[in-house]
């Protein structure tokens, strides 16, 4: 089996960026990392791949700022609106520039990344999202190019620099307000369980309800994505399960679950909190615009931008930091969509 980057790095001691850089005489390597690590491509025959010419580098840096995959949602998702405010905010301070990577499936949004890193015009990455099997972040970290992940990674943690919420404790924050308020049957609308927030958040949940001597029972959970062609159809399973009660509140792993799940109770004559409170997270200015305004976990969306850019620009400037995680505290913002419960089932 022909060596990998990894393989180089782990002999030279260093980090597969750092290989990488290497690969194309990066002035940021000494030149006594540089000859530890051509020995190591020597010992293990590594032919550097044909996409990495030799160029001199620029002064001017540029971080790619890779959106989720999807044929236009994220750019109607204010979490990523607020993410990107932080993310530029970071970089115009620092004189760095950036590029906005989309694509409407994994497919085409690894070939833009193939292709921006090829022409290396793109000199770290900032992924804004984290879900399982991702071929986007296999090739970043096979290539051992330099990038931050917002999210908790769901493959390479060790070797993945990485910008989250406690999204587990803000779950079990989120489903504490409810039961304090007096609510024993909470329900989740959630993302499709590829989405590791939505997961981790929904963990939260379960997690403090069965420390309350209570599960959350399936009929009572949807993970959907709200661009989905079933996603009504699964939330109005759940907001009206064909046996037993419904639930008398609703936790939605997002604004934009929320907001369906809103629109669903106007068109079926629920009223919010009187028949169903709602809490949701990232707490933006859909949180304020909507009647009832939605209490809502505030996952600081900006500041998760801010903290990404400042990674991602640390570790260009020094190549062979560790992988870190840096953790961003959330609160819980009370409005007007929760209360306790009512009497009608």
């Amino acid at each position: 089996m022909a060596a990998t980057i990894r393989d180089v790095a782990a002999l030279a001691g260093v980090s597969p960026s750092t290989v990488s850089r290497t690969c194309r005489n990066s002035s940021s390597i000494s030149q006594k990392t540089q000859e530890r690590v051509r020995q190591a491509m020597a010992q293990l025959g590594y032919e550097p791949p044909a996409v990495m010419p030799v160029q001199p580098e620029t002064s001017q840096r540029t971080l790619g700022i890779i959106l989720p995959p999807s044929p236009g949602v994220s750019f109607e998702n204010p979490f990523f609106l607020e993410v990107l405010q932080g993310i530029t905010q970071l970089c115009n301070e620092k004189k760095v520039l950036t590029a906005l990577i989309t694509g409407k499936d994994d497919a085409e949004l690894l070939d833009s990344v193939q292709s921006h890193s090829r022409s290396r015009l793109v000199h770290a990455w900032i992924v804004l999202f984290s879900q399982e099997e991702d071929p986007v972040v296999d090739y970043l970290c096979q290539e051992g190019l330099d990038y931050v992940q917002i999210g908790q990674p769901s493959s390479h943690p060790n070797e993945t620099v990485a910008v989250d919420n406690d999204n587990i404790a803000a779950g079990q924050e989120a489903a504490r307000y409810l039961w304090e308020l007096g609510h024993r049957r909470l329900a989740f609308a959630g993302s499709n369980p590829r989405h590791r927030f939505s997961c981790a958040r929904l963990a939260g949940i379960r997690l403090y309800l069965q420390e309350q001597g209570q599960d959350l029972p399936a009929q009572y959970t949807a993970q959907v994505d709200v661009e989905e062609p079933e996603a009504v159809a699964t939330l109005e399973h759940v907001l009206f399960p064909p046996a037993g009660p419904r639930p008398t509140a609703v936790v939605a792993s997002d604004e934009m679950h929320a907001v369906l799940v809103r629109q669903i109770c106007q068109e079926k004559g629920l009223r919010i909190p009187a028949d169903l409170s709602v809490i949701s997270f990232n707490n933006s200015i859909v949180s304020t615009i909507v009647s009832p305004k939605l209490t809502s976990i505030d996952v600081n969306a900006r500041q998760l931008g801010i903290e990404a850019a400042l990674q991602a620009i640390k570790h260009l400037e020094n190549p062979d930091l560790m992988p870190s995680r840096t953790l961003v505290p959330f609160q819980l913002v009370p409005r007007e969509s929760c209360g306790a419960p009512g009497t009608a089932d």
